[in-house]
């Protein structure tokens, strides 16, 4: 995948917005950037602090990074958080772009990197039905506990967002049509499924959840799933 194709990072200073497992951090210290990474979850920075040693990480809320001054960043980078912004409630994506226009240098560039969402008429690859069932279902059970879940902005919903916040220009490119998903990344959403499961009261929903879990599960084992479609917007300010 060749995300931040083309784009100067030597030398330059770099918001990496949202840390998660550190990876675009260390690409973005190993080409030479200087980066600050901030993750609203301090504990996953640990690890993060030994990987890419020469960056600084920062626990913080995106929608609010006062701790940062105005125009400090050539680049803002947002390596599939948009999506994953809606799992706490104390996130709002507006909010959130805000933040990263305020903070990114005149004439910088903010790169979100997400995926498409798991809808036909909004995906310009093909979807795979067992991951929008998956999906659809943590989605649902989440709802019914009142707790955030993800969910995938598309591309246009957020240049329109951009254009209003103050940002001139907007580009989107697909950097994947087909997004292979493995098993393992399924059985991490059968276990967040089934946590959530078994916080609901009622236990006709109970079981009724868990067969269909079931029913998607034999047949994920049973298939190659490939689906979804990856995007990179660039955003200049």
């Amino acid at each position: 995948m060749e995300k931040l194709k083309g784009l100067d990072l030597e030398g330059k200073k770099i918001l990496d917005a949202g840390t998660g497992g550190c990876n675009m951090t260390k690409f973005l210290e190993d080409w030479g950037a200087e980066v600050v990474s901030i993750d609203i979850r301090g504990d996953w920075q640990k690890e993060c602090r030994e990987i890419a040693s020469q960056s600084e990480f920062i626990t913080g809320d995106l929608t609010n990074m006062s701790f940062l001054k105005d125009e400090s960043f050539e680049y803002v980078v947002c390596n599939f958080v948009i999506s994953a912004l809606s799992q706490n409630k104390n996130l709002f994506i507006t909010s959130a772009l805000r933040e990263f226009y305020r903070v990114v240098k005149k004439q910088g560039m903010l790169v979100i990197i997400d995926y498409y969402p798991f809808e036909a008429e909004l995906c310009p690859g093909p979807c795979d039905n067992l991951q929008i069932e998956l999906w659809r279902l943590e989605n649902t059970v989440s709802e019914m506990l009142g707790k955030g879940h993800l969910e995938e902005f598309s591309p246009a919903v957020i240049e329109k967002e951009l254009k209003c916040i103050g940002f001139s220009e907007t580009d989107t490119s697909i950097l994947m049509e087909e997004v292979p998903w493995p098993i393992d990344l399924f059985k991490e959403h059968e276990e967040t499924i089934k946590q959530n499961i078994g916080y609901v009261e009622e236990e006709y929903l109970k079981n009724a959840f868990r067969k269909k879990l079931n029913d998607i599960m034999d047949k994920v084992e049973e298939s190659v799933v490939k689906s979804g479609s990856i995007y990179e917007l660039r955003a200049q300010k």
